[in-house]
Protein backbone atom coordinates (compact mmCIF):
# COMPACT_ATOMS: atom_id res chain seq x y z
CA UNK A 1 0.00 0.00 0.00
CA UNK A 2 2.93 2.52 0.78
CA UNK A 3 4.38 2.00 -3.14
CA UNK A 4 1.18 2.78 -4.35
CA UNK A 5 1.19 6.16 -2.11
CA UNK A 6 4.76 6.88 -2.97
CA UNK A 7 4.02 6.25 -6.22
CA UNK A 8 0.41 8.58 -7.09
CA UNK A 9 2.54 11.24 -4.84
CA UNK A 10 5.60 11.31 -7.07
CA UNK A 11 3.19 11.58 -10.58
CA UNK A 12 1.17 13.71 -8.57
CA UNK A 13 4.01 16.11 -7.83
CA UNK A 14 5.42 15.59 -11.67
CA UNK A 15 2.13 16.87 -13.49
CA UNK A 16 1.43 19.37 -11.19
CA UNK A 17 4.81 21.51 -11.22
CA UNK A 18 6.57 20.18 -14.52
CA UNK A 19 5.09 23.00 -16.69
CA UNK A 20 6.71 25.04 -14.89
CA UNK A 21 10.00 24.76 -16.13
CA UNK A 22 12.60 24.04 -13.70
CA UNK A 23 10.97 22.59 -10.28
CA UNK A 24 11.89 20.46 -6.83
CA UNK A 25 9.89 17.70 -5.48
CA UNK A 26 10.45 15.23 -3.33
CA UNK A 27 8.28 12.56 -2.15
CA UNK A 28 6.87 11.51 1.46
CA UNK A 29 9.65 8.49 1.54
CA UNK A 30 12.75 10.64 0.88
CA UNK A 31 13.52 8.51 -2.37
CA UNK A 32 11.08 9.13 -5.00
CA UNK A 33 11.40 11.88 -7.76
CA UNK A 34 14.18 14.32 -6.68
CA UNK A 35 13.33 16.74 -9.47
CA UNK A 36 12.03 17.48 -13.07
CA UNK A 37 13.41 19.57 -15.31
CA UNK A 38 11.32 20.16 -18.64
CA UNK A 39 13.42 21.01 -21.82
CA UNK A 40 10.81 21.78 -24.45
CA UNK A 41 9.70 19.83 -27.67
CA UNK A 42 12.36 17.42 -29.14
CA UNK A 43 10.19 17.08 -31.82
CA UNK A 44 12.60 17.06 -35.53
CA UNK A 45 10.78 20.03 -36.67
CA UNK A 46 12.35 22.19 -33.92
CA UNK A 47 15.36 21.50 -34.68
CA UNK A 48 16.07 20.43 -38.65
CA UNK A 49 14.10 21.11 -42.14
CA UNK A 50 13.29 18.97 -44.57
CA UNK A 51 14.93 19.17 -48.47
CA UNK A 52 14.11 19.72 -51.09
CA UNK A 53 12.87 22.90 -49.38
CA UNK A 54 11.18 23.93 -52.67
CA UNK A 55 9.63 21.18 -54.92
CA UNK A 56 8.72 20.86 -57.92
CA UNK A 57 11.06 23.06 -59.29
CA UNK A 58 13.30 26.25 -59.04
CA UNK A 59 15.22 25.55 -61.91
CA UNK A 60 18.63 28.32 -62.95
CA UNK A 61 16.62 30.47 -60.16
CA UNK A 62 18.18 32.68 -57.53
CA UNK A 63 17.83 33.56 -53.53
CA UNK A 64 17.63 37.11 -52.68
CA UNK A 65 17.99 38.32 -48.82
CA UNK A 66 14.98 41.37 -48.86
CA UNK A 67 14.87 43.69 -45.93
CA UNK A 68 12.67 41.48 -44.18
CA UNK A 69 12.23 38.04 -46.35
CA UNK A 70 14.13 36.19 -48.26
CA UNK A 71 12.54 35.96 -51.61
CA UNK A 72 13.10 33.01 -54.74
CA UNK A 73 13.02 33.50 -58.24
CA UNK A 74 12.71 30.61 -60.65
CA UNK A 75 13.44 30.23 -64.35
CA UNK A 76 10.31 31.02 -66.06
CA UNK A 77 8.10 27.48 -66.39
CA UNK A 78 5.40 25.39 -65.75
CA UNK A 79 4.58 23.77 -62.82
CA UNK A 80 1.56 22.69 -64.13
CA UNK A 81 0.76 21.57 -67.61
CA UNK A 82 -0.05 24.65 -69.93
CA UNK A 83 0.03 27.25 -67.40
CA UNK A 84 3.50 29.59 -67.83
CA UNK A 85 4.93 31.59 -64.64
CA UNK A 86 7.24 34.06 -66.09
CA UNK A 87 9.80 33.88 -63.27
CA UNK A 88 7.46 33.02 -60.39
CA UNK A 89 8.55 33.96 -56.95
CA UNK A 90 8.60 32.31 -53.58
CA UNK A 91 8.62 34.27 -50.48
CA UNK A 92 10.10 32.56 -46.78
CA UNK A 93 11.80 34.04 -43.20
CA UNK A 94 13.77 31.08 -42.55
CA UNK A 95 14.90 29.76 -46.00
CA UNK A 96 13.12 26.65 -45.33
CA UNK A 97 9.11 27.09 -45.46
CA UNK A 98 8.32 28.77 -48.59
CA UNK A 99 5.02 30.39 -49.68
CA UNK A 100 3.93 31.17 -53.62
CA UNK A 101 4.13 35.19 -54.38
CA UNK A 102 3.76 36.49 -57.96
CA UNK A 103 5.73 35.95 -60.79
CA UNK A 104 8.86 38.40 -61.64
CA UNK A 105 7.46 39.76 -64.90
CA UNK A 106 4.13 39.90 -65.86
CA UNK A 107 2.79 39.19 -69.00
CA UNK A 108 3.34 42.36 -70.71
CA UNK A 109 6.66 42.71 -69.40
CA UNK A 110 8.04 39.55 -70.53
CA UNK A 111 11.52 40.63 -71.75
CA UNK A 112 11.02 40.87 -76.10
CA UNK A 113 14.59 42.06 -76.82
CA UNK A 114 15.78 38.38 -77.98
CA UNK A 115 13.89 34.66 -78.24
CA UNK A 116 12.90 32.17 -76.09
CA UNK A 117 12.01 31.94 -71.98
CA UNK A 118 14.32 33.47 -69.33
CA UNK A 119 16.28 30.40 -68.58
CA UNK A 120 18.77 31.32 -65.84
CA UNK A 121 18.69 34.77 -63.56
CA UNK A 122 20.26 36.34 -60.74
CA UNK A 123 18.98 39.11 -58.20
CA UNK A 124 20.26 41.08 -55.65
CA UNK A 125 19.39 44.24 -53.29
CA UNK A 126 20.98 47.46 -53.93
CA UNK A 127 19.25 49.69 -51.79
CA UNK A 128 21.19 52.71 -52.04
CA UNK A 129 19.74 52.82 -55.41
CA UNK A 130 16.81 54.72 -55.13
CA UNK A 131 13.76 53.85 -56.92
CA UNK A 132 15.50 50.64 -58.33
CA UNK A 133 16.41 48.83 -55.16
CA UNK A 134 16.40 45.35 -56.92
CA UNK A 135 18.23 44.13 -59.68
CA UNK A 136 18.12 41.12 -61.93
CA UNK A 137 20.22 39.84 -64.55
CA UNK A 138 19.74 37.07 -66.58
CA UNK A 139 19.84 34.88 -70.16
CA UNK A 140 17.48 33.86 -72.57
CA UNK A 141 17.17 29.95 -73.85
CA UNK A 142 17.48 31.23 -77.56
CA UNK A 143 20.21 33.78 -76.85
CA UNK A 144 23.65 34.98 -76.21
CA UNK A 145 23.49 38.09 -73.93
CA UNK A 146 22.72 39.16 -70.24
CA UNK A 147 19.44 40.78 -69.90
CA UNK A 148 18.83 43.30 -66.94
CA UNK A 149 15.53 44.76 -65.29
CA UNK A 150 14.86 46.87 -61.81
CA UNK A 151 11.80 46.71 -59.28
CA UNK A 152 11.52 47.94 -55.62
CA UNK A 153 10.57 44.61 -54.55
CA UNK A 154 12.36 41.40 -54.54
CA UNK A 155 9.63 39.26 -56.11
CA UNK A 156 8.80 41.91 -58.51
CA UNK A 157 7.59 42.51 -61.10
CA UNK A 158 10.36 43.21 -62.86
CA UNK A 159 10.86 46.21 -65.12
CA UNK A 160 12.59 45.08 -68.10
CA UNK A 161 15.67 47.10 -69.26
CA UNK A 162 16.56 45.00 -72.45
CA UNK A 163 19.93 44.05 -73.43
CA UNK A 164 22.66 45.03 -70.74
CA UNK A 165 26.17 43.05 -71.86
CA UNK A 166 26.59 41.61 -75.34
CA UNK A 167 29.58 39.37 -76.22
CA UNK A 168 31.25 41.57 -78.65
CA UNK A 169 31.95 43.89 -75.81
CA UNK A 170 33.89 41.57 -74.16
CA UNK A 171 35.49 39.33 -76.50
CA UNK A 172 33.47 36.29 -76.03
CA UNK A 173 31.07 34.74 -78.19
CA UNK A 174 27.86 33.62 -75.76
CA UNK A 175 27.94 35.15 -72.65
CA UNK A 176 25.60 32.34 -69.67
CA UNK A 177 25.11 32.15 -65.75
CA UNK A 178 24.45 35.64 -64.41
CA UNK A 179 25.41 35.83 -60.68
CA UNK A 180 24.46 39.94 -59.37
CA UNK A 181 25.68 40.27 -55.82
CA UNK A 182 26.20 43.61 -53.81
CA UNK A 183 28.54 44.73 -51.54
CA UNK A 184 27.66 47.18 -49.56
CA UNK A 185 27.79 50.37 -52.50
CA UNK A 186 29.98 48.37 -54.68
CA UNK A 187 28.07 46.29 -57.19
CA UNK A 188 29.44 43.05 -59.06
CA UNK A 189 28.32 41.10 -62.15
CA UNK A 190 29.74 37.30 -62.91
CA UNK A 191 29.14 35.62 -66.17
CA UNK A 192 30.48 32.47 -67.96
CA UNK A 193 32.15 33.09 -71.82
CA UNK A 194 33.55 30.91 -73.79
CA UNK A 195 36.81 30.34 -71.85
CA UNK A 196 35.96 30.41 -68.27
CA UNK A 197 34.28 32.44 -65.98
CA UNK A 198 34.66 36.51 -64.94
CA UNK A 199 33.90 39.04 -62.56
CA UNK A 200 33.31 42.60 -63.08
CA UNK A 201 32.37 45.68 -61.29
CA UNK A 202 29.24 47.69 -61.92
CA UNK A 203 27.41 51.16 -62.16
CA UNK A 204 23.74 50.97 -61.11
CA UNK A 205 21.24 53.91 -61.90
CA UNK A 206 17.70 54.34 -61.77
CA UNK A 207 16.97 56.49 -64.93
CA UNK A 208 20.92 55.26 -66.44
CA UNK A 209 20.34 51.41 -66.17
CA UNK A 210 23.47 49.51 -65.69
CA UNK A 211 26.90 49.88 -67.39
CA UNK A 212 30.13 48.18 -66.66
CA UNK A 213 32.99 49.78 -64.37
CA UNK A 214 35.88 48.57 -64.90
CA UNK A 215 37.10 45.48 -67.08
CA UNK A 216 36.45 42.21 -66.64
CA UNK A 217 39.06 39.86 -64.56
CA UNK A 218 38.48 35.99 -65.03
CA UNK A 219 38.81 34.31 -61.71
CA UNK A 220 37.62 30.26 -63.25
CA UNK A 221 38.35 28.18 -66.14
CA UNK A 222 36.14 26.32 -68.73
CA UNK A 223 34.66 23.69 -67.30
CA UNK A 224 33.39 25.88 -64.20
CA UNK A 225 29.41 27.68 -64.40
CA UNK A 226 26.92 28.48 -62.57
CA UNK A 227 29.25 30.78 -60.08
CA UNK A 228 27.99 32.26 -56.59
CA UNK A 229 30.42 34.31 -54.34
CA UNK A 230 29.90 34.83 -50.43
CA UNK A 231 31.70 36.88 -47.61
CA UNK A 232 32.40 35.45 -44.48
CA UNK A 233 34.57 38.80 -43.86
CA UNK A 234 36.89 41.23 -46.08
CA UNK A 235 39.30 38.89 -46.20
CA UNK A 236 37.69 35.63 -46.58
CA UNK A 237 35.86 35.63 -50.03
CA UNK A 238 33.97 31.69 -51.67
CA UNK A 239 33.62 30.98 -55.07
CA UNK A 240 31.35 28.26 -55.69
CA UNK A 241 30.77 26.96 -59.26
CA UNK A 242 29.23 23.79 -60.96
CA UNK A 243 31.60 21.47 -62.24
CA UNK A 244 31.19 18.06 -64.35
CA UNK A 245 32.75 15.24 -63.02
CA UNK A 246 31.99 12.99 -66.04
CA UNK A 247 28.69 10.97 -65.14
CA UNK A 248 26.98 14.36 -64.26
CA UNK A 249 27.32 17.52 -61.98
CA UNK A 250 29.25 18.70 -58.60
CA UNK A 251 29.30 21.91 -56.61
CA UNK A 252 33.37 22.80 -56.11
CA UNK A 253 34.75 25.94 -54.51
CA UNK A 254 37.39 27.94 -53.39
CA UNK A 255 38.72 30.85 -51.38
CA UNK A 256 40.82 34.32 -51.82
CA UNK A 257 41.15 37.66 -49.99
CA UNK A 258 40.03 40.04 -52.53
CA UNK A 259 36.18 39.84 -54.43
CA UNK A 260 38.08 40.03 -57.99
CA UNK A 261 40.58 37.24 -56.81
CA UNK A 262 42.61 35.27 -57.41
CA UNK A 263 40.64 31.99 -56.06
CA UNK A 264 42.74 29.35 -54.98
CA UNK A 265 42.57 25.45 -54.05
CA UNK A 266 43.67 24.43 -50.43
CA UNK A 267 47.20 23.83 -52.34
CA UNK A 268 47.38 27.41 -53.61
CA UNK A 269 46.71 26.59 -57.34
CA UNK A 270 44.52 29.05 -58.84
CA UNK A 271 40.66 28.13 -60.31
CA UNK A 272 41.69 31.05 -63.26
CA UNK A 273 44.38 28.99 -63.79
CA UNK A 274 42.26 25.63 -64.01
CA UNK A 275 42.41 24.27 -60.75
CA UNK A 276 38.18 22.37 -60.00
CA UNK A 277 38.89 24.02 -56.51
CA UNK A 278 37.66 21.55 -53.33
CA UNK A 279 34.43 19.66 -53.06
CA UNK A 280 31.86 21.14 -51.62
CA UNK A 281 28.28 19.34 -52.54
CA UNK A 282 28.33 15.88 -54.34
CA UNK A 283 25.40 14.05 -55.03
CA UNK A 284 23.55 11.75 -52.65
CA UNK A 285 21.72 8.44 -53.28
CA UNK A 286 18.28 10.21 -54.03
CA UNK A 287 19.17 13.40 -55.02
CA UNK A 288 21.82 13.74 -57.97
CA UNK A 289 24.09 16.77 -59.77
CA UNK A 290 24.11 19.45 -57.30
CA UNK A 291 24.69 22.81 -58.97
CA UNK A 292 23.69 26.32 -60.16
CA UNK A 293 24.54 27.22 -56.10
CA UNK A 294 22.63 30.36 -55.91
CA UNK A 295 23.32 32.31 -52.73
CA UNK A 296 25.22 31.06 -49.28
CA UNK A 297 24.11 32.74 -46.33
CA UNK A 298 25.89 32.30 -42.77
CA UNK A 299 24.09 31.26 -39.56
CA UNK A 300 24.65 33.96 -36.36
CA UNK A 301 27.61 32.13 -35.00
CA UNK A 302 29.32 31.64 -38.24
CA UNK A 303 29.74 28.10 -37.86
CA UNK A 304 27.89 27.15 -40.82
CA UNK A 305 27.26 28.32 -44.67
CA UNK A 306 23.95 27.26 -45.99
CA UNK A 307 24.10 26.77 -49.59
CA UNK A 308 20.80 26.88 -51.39
CA UNK A 309 21.02 25.07 -54.87
CA UNK A 310 19.45 22.79 -57.28
CA UNK A 311 19.37 18.96 -57.70
CA UNK A 312 16.94 15.76 -59.76
CA UNK A 313 15.59 13.41 -58.06
CA UNK A 314 16.54 10.23 -59.25
CA UNK A 315 14.31 9.35 -61.92
CA UNK A 316 12.18 12.29 -61.50
CA UNK A 317 13.91 14.33 -63.82
CA UNK A 318 10.88 16.02 -65.59
CA UNK A 319 7.63 17.90 -64.93
CA UNK A 320 4.45 16.58 -66.92
CA UNK A 321 4.51 19.82 -68.55
CA UNK A 322 8.03 18.97 -70.22
CA UNK A 323 9.99 21.38 -68.07
CA UNK A 324 13.37 20.17 -66.35
CA UNK A 325 12.79 19.48 -62.47
CA UNK A 326 14.96 20.84 -60.75
CA UNK A 327 14.11 21.33 -57.11
CA UNK A 328 15.71 23.79 -54.29
CA UNK A 329 17.68 22.53 -51.53
CA UNK A 330 19.41 23.77 -49.03
CA UNK A 331 22.48 22.04 -47.48
CA UNK A 332 24.44 23.13 -44.34
CA UNK A 333 27.94 23.07 -44.45
CA UNK A 334 30.09 23.23 -41.69
CA UNK A 335 33.05 25.95 -41.57
CA UNK A 336 36.37 25.27 -39.92
CA UNK A 337 38.61 27.84 -37.74
CA UNK A 338 40.76 27.94 -40.65
CA UNK A 339 38.08 28.88 -43.09
CA UNK A 340 37.82 26.20 -45.27
CA UNK A 341 34.96 24.23 -45.14
CA UNK A 342 35.61 20.84 -42.66
CA UNK A 343 34.33 18.41 -45.46
CA UNK A 344 32.14 18.08 -48.32
CA UNK A 345 28.55 16.92 -48.23
CA UNK A 346 25.91 14.82 -50.10
CA UNK A 347 22.57 16.49 -51.49
CA UNK A 348 20.07 13.56 -49.86
CA UNK A 349 15.83 14.21 -49.38
CA UNK A 350 14.51 14.41 -45.99
CA UNK A 351 15.82 16.15 -42.34
CA UNK A 352 18.72 18.05 -42.53
CA UNK A 353 20.30 19.67 -39.07
CA UNK A 354 20.61 22.45 -37.84
CA UNK A 355 18.08 24.87 -39.04
CA UNK A 356 19.59 28.05 -40.41
CA UNK A 357 18.98 30.73 -37.68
Amino acid sequence: MKTIIKFIAAAFCVGALAPMGMTSCTDMGGDGIDSVLWQGSQNPENNNFRNPVFDPSLEGGTVVKGASMYVALSATTQWSTGLTNICPALTSTNLMAWQRANDGFTAEGNPTWGEGRVNSLSADYARAVTGATYWMFYTLEGGNSIGSASATTAQGPYTDRGEFLTPAEVNATKLADPFFFVVSTSYYLCYTADDGVYIVKMKLNKNNGASLNGTPTKIAAAGMSDVAIFRKSSSEIYLLATVSNGSGTEIRYGKASDIMGPYVDKSGSSMADGSKGELLIESGSTMLNPGNPMRVFLNSEQTHAFVAYNATEAGNGQMKSGYARRPMMVSPVELAEDGWFKTSVKAEKGWATPKFE
